[in-house]
This record gives C-alpha cells, sequence and structure tokens, in this order.
C-alpha cells in the first residue's frame, strides 16, 4: 500500500484494499445468493422477492466496479459506476428503510412507476427503422415490444397495489398529490402545494446514509458520470490513487449488505450460516493475510463476529 494511506481494517488484509474490498464483497455475495434463493419470484407487489433480485443486480455492479479499476485502470469509468451505487444505496436506505409498513409500500409503489414511465418516454415505438439487416430488425422489434409491455404491465401492478392502499383512505388529497408527482423521494406524508416542498434532495439522501462528511463525494462524482471537466483530466492513477476509490466504494458496499439485512433481518441466521459454506467461506478466508487468516475451524466457530 502506499506510504501513508490508511484504512481502518485493511492491516488484516496486509495492508491490501483490493483484498478488504473482496472480503466484503463475499459476505454481500452470500447475502444476495441466500435471499434469491429463498425468494426467487420477483413480481412488484412481493417486496422481499423484488428486492432480492434488485440486489443481485447491484451485486454485479459492485464486481464490475473493481473490474473497472483493478483490471484496466479506468478511473473515470470507475468513478461514474461509484456515483450510481452511491444514488443506488441511498435509493435502498430511503424506500427499503421506510420503518413504516405502508409508505415503504407507497415508496417502492412510485419508484417502479417513476422508472417505468421514464423508461417509456425514451423507448422508440413498437417498431423501428434502421439500416440494419431485417433479421436483426425484426428481432430489435421484438425486444422493443417485450420491454414496453412488460413496463406497461408493472405499471397496472403498481396501480392495483396503490388503489389498495390504507394511505389512499387516511389522507386522501396528501396521497393523491404525491402519487400524482410520483414523488417517491417525499419527506413527509401530507399535502403541499410544489413538489419541491416536500422532496429529499439528493444531497440529502446522502447524508442519509452518512456519505457526505467534509463534503458531498457523490455530488462531486457527478463531474465522471456527465464527461465534464474531470473526465477530460490526465490522472496518475498510482496505487494510492487506486485504493482512495476502492476505499470509498467499500464503504457503499458495507452500507448495502448492512441494510439488506436488516430488510431481511427475520432470515439473518440462514444468510449467516451460508457463511460457513466451503464455497464463500474459502473466498473470504482468502483475503486475509497468513497472519490474520483464521483457520477453518476458528471461521467456523466465530464467524459471525466477521460479518
Amino acid at each position: 500500500m502506499a506510504h501513508g494511506f490508511h484504512i481502518k481494517g485493511t492491516e488484516q488484509f496486509g495492508y491490501s484494499m483490493v483484498n478488504r474490498y473482496l472480503h466484503s464483497f463475499y459476505i454481500y455475495m452470500n447475502t444476495v445468493q441466500r435471499i434469491c434463493k429463498l425468494y426467487n419470484y420477483a413480481p412488484v407487489h412481493f417486496l422481499k422477492g423484488y428486492v432480492a433480485h434488485s440486489c443481485y443486480i447491484r451485486l454485479k455492479s459492485f464486481d464490475t466496479f473493481l473490474k473497472v479499476l483493478v483490471e484496466h485502470k479506468d478511473y473515470v469509468t470507475a468513478n461514474c459506476i461509484m456515483r450510481m451505487l452511491g444514488d443506488c444505496v441511498a435509493i435502498f436506505h430511503l424506500v427499503y428503510m421506510e420503518p413504516d409498513e405502508n409508505l415503504r409500500l407507497l415508496r417502492h409503489c412510485l419508484y417502479v412507476l417513476d422508472g417505468c414511465e421514464c423508461n417509456l418516454r425514451v423507448l422508440p415505438g413498437y417498431t423501428i427503422e434502421s439500416g440494419i439487416p431485417e433479421n436483426e430488425l425484426i428481432e430489435a422489434n421484438k425486444q422493443i415490444e417485450f420491454n414496453i409491455e412488460h413496463r406497461k404491465r408493472m405499471m397496472r401492478e403498481v396501480q392495483e397495489i396503490l388503489e389498495q392502499s390504507p394511505l389512499k383512505q387516511q389522507n386522501p388529497e396528501a396521497f393523491n398529490r404525491i402519487v400524482e408527482d410520483r414523488n417517491w423521494k417525499f419527506k413527509e406524508f401530507k399535502s403541499y402545494n410544489k413538489k419541491g416542498q416536500n422532496q429529499y434532495q439528493w444531497r440529502e439522501l446522502y447524508q442519509q446514509i452518512d456519505y457526505t462528511e467534509g463534503y458531498d463525494l457523490l455530488s462531486y462524482m457527478s463531474q465522471y458520470a456527465h464527461g465534464l471537466s474531470m473526465s477530460n483530466l490526465l490522472i496518475n492513477l498510482d496505487e494510492q490513487g487506486i485504493d482512495g476509490v476502492i476505499g470509498e466504494a467499500l464503504g457503499l458496499l458495507d452500507r448495502m449488505n448492512m441494510y439488506v439485512m436488516n430488510f431481511y433481518s427475520e432470515k439473518n441466521l440462514y444468510i449467516i450460516e451460508g457463511l460457513k459454506e466451503p464455497e464463500i467461506r474459502d473466498k473470504i478466508l482468502a483475503c486475509y493475510d497468513e497472519k490474520h487468516r483464521p483457520s477453518i475451524a476458528e471461521w467456523e466457530r466465530n464467524f459471525t463476529i466477521h460479518v
């Protein structure tokens, strides 16, 4: 590790930020694999299944982040991915860590509805015309049609859930306004005049996951995501630079696993038991240096303290 750069806990991994990241990644991998095994059905109305499979998508993104940075030394793309991951972790916290069950379902429905509608606005119609070969054009149009119908089906499912929401009877004015605005980022369940008066800004969502200490790092990452000046700078990506980026992503990865474990708290014992399975256990143990690596027997006795 570069001189003078240290993140608490890295000594267990030979001061390797890559190994430290992989350690957390494999723990999250175990969490995701176990919940996806339990919940292999992911319709909009079944939150446990829907969330499980959205976590699998994030698992792949955390994996891609490390590959892009370590294998390809692509600092710009890595920061773009980290900004996306930051948004996803903040969204998960807001939507699925909502303590009130009815509000949680409302946020979930509006988040799905907002995403589907935005996606439909940019999808072409059922057919596109292009200079590509006819057989490819046919397949492309089939895929477009499938995507449109899939999103429309999800929107119908959401509308059915919203119609049955107790919140609709509790405060019709607030409910209708929030639904009309697709305002899944609402601060309070109440009526309001302007959307911005009752809506979290992204900086506030980052604050909720304790990720703005000192400065708003994730908003800063937008300079990479939007291709502004930061993406055009010549950057000397040395070992210390890589460690810094991995360290920030590690914070998001650990938060994501913590939130998911909280969401599936009734299945925590089942999830943790997966850490003793050889396929996962050996991956995790390989992350430690020889001095700190627990034996298999020690791991199986005390593995819960490593979670």
